[in-house]
């Protein structure tokens, strides 16, 4: 009778499927480094010397995210209703647990264009995010110093991919 359960339980495994397809270990403690391509809407207000406005946009970004810290690419476009004009900036993001800091250039499209530097810091909590913009134009007559308050709502827009 022994024969026989040893002779089972050897062509039972001999026929269950492999249980990694993709080559990953069987059993891992800890976090492992991922790529992600997130996007979503940002909005809030702006605050040009004594005038402020609304501004409603969207935001994609690519982002290496690793035990709590992160480290990648942004670009975002928005409307401000008070100027009548558009924002547009891009750069590098990077943070750890639930601070970040990004900034690179920025440009105004104010019936001119306007190019800047734009730096702003941020507090999130999974998908929703609060932060402050600062942007500064240097060839811009009047209000060359910008100051936004919004927030962030972003998703996962394809599966986390890459390895340590």
């Amino acid at each position: 009778m022994n024969v026989r359960l040893a002779a089972a339980l050897l062509a039972t495994l001999a026929m269950a499927p492999a249980a990694r397809a993709d080559g990953d270990p069987p059993f891992t403690i800890g976090s492992r480094a991922r790529w992600f391509v997130l996007g979503g809407v940002t909005g809030g207000g702006t605050v040009n010397g004594d005038v402020s406005g609304r501004f409603l946009g969207g935001e994609l970004s690519l982002a290496r995210l690793n035990a709590g810290r992160y480290v990648g690419l942004y670009a975002d476009a928005y409307y401000d209703f008070r100027m009548e004009g558009a924002y547009a900036t891009g750069g590098v993001e990077l943070g750890y647990k639930v601070v970040g800091l990004d900034g690179g250039i920025a440009q105004r499209f104010d019936g001119e264009r306007r190019t800047g530097a734009a730096a702003r810091l941020s507090l999130s909590a999974g998908v929703v995010a609060l932060y402050v913009r600062y942007m500064y134009f240097p060839d811009a007559v009047m209000d060359d110093h910008v100051v936004q308050i919004g927030g962030m709502f972003k998703l996962p827009l394809a599966k986390p991919w890459g390895r340590r």
